[in-house]
């Protein structure tokens, strides 16, 4: 059985880090009451005025889901089956050059 693995889980954070040091961490206290871990900025360009604007990301990290789990699992299986039909093509492929080179003097 594969072990269930850590997701990284992201929100947009809409607070502001101008003004007093106090108003900010009240702002960031219910999130990370709320198990937010961090904070990630990004630049995203305004088309607008074409400028690059800083934005925050909170994030967190969580045990998938049993759907999510059952999802990937059904992922890997497919992505093995599709690699034994390609060894399989492969051989095969294989086979016939063999058989076609060993008749060649």
């Amino acid at each position: 059985m594969t072990k269930k693995i850590q997701v990284k889980e992201t929100k947009r954070y809409w607070g502001d880090f101008e003004g007093s040091l106090e108003s900010i961490i009240s702002s960031l206290q219910a999130d990370l009451d709320d198990g937010w871990e961090g904070i990630e900025t990004e630049y995203e360009r305004d088309y607008g005025d074409c400028h690059d604007h800083e934005v925050f990301y909170l994030y967190k990290h969580r045990e998938e889901t049993d759907k999510e789990y059952e999802k990937r699992m059904k992922l890997l299986e497919k992505e093995k089956a599709e690699k034994l039909k390609a060894k399989e093509r492969r051989r095969k492929e294989y086979e016939k050059l063999k058989k076609e080179f060993e008749d060649t003097p």
